[in-house]
């Protein structure tokens, strides 16, 4: 039973458009970062010194996700009009 969706990488006659991969690693990336805050929203909203390090993590790791994000977002070339970014 073969369908016309992607399957997975394994059989594929077609590589995923370059273009269309690394959009999915930008928006996996924003996913992440997303989760990121959310999980630092909570530590700041219950701060106590015992949750000083979790908190210095999230931190770090929320850096480096953006630090990820930018340099995938320079691979992208998306045109975003100015009334969707306002």
């Amino acid at each position: 039973a073969s369908g016309n969706g992607v399957q997975g990488v394994a059989g594929g006659d077609r590589p995923e458009d370059p273009s269309k991969q690394n959009l999915a690693q930008v928006t996996g990336s924003i996913q992440k970062t997303l989760g990121l805050l959310h999980q630092l929203n909570l530590n700041v909203s219950s701060f106590s010194s015992a949750s000083q390090l979790p908190l210095l993590q999230r931190l770090n790791a929320l850096v480096a996700e953006l630090d990820t994000m930018q340099k995938l977002a320079d691979g992208c070339n998306i045109q975003v009009p100015m009334e969707v970014v306002k």
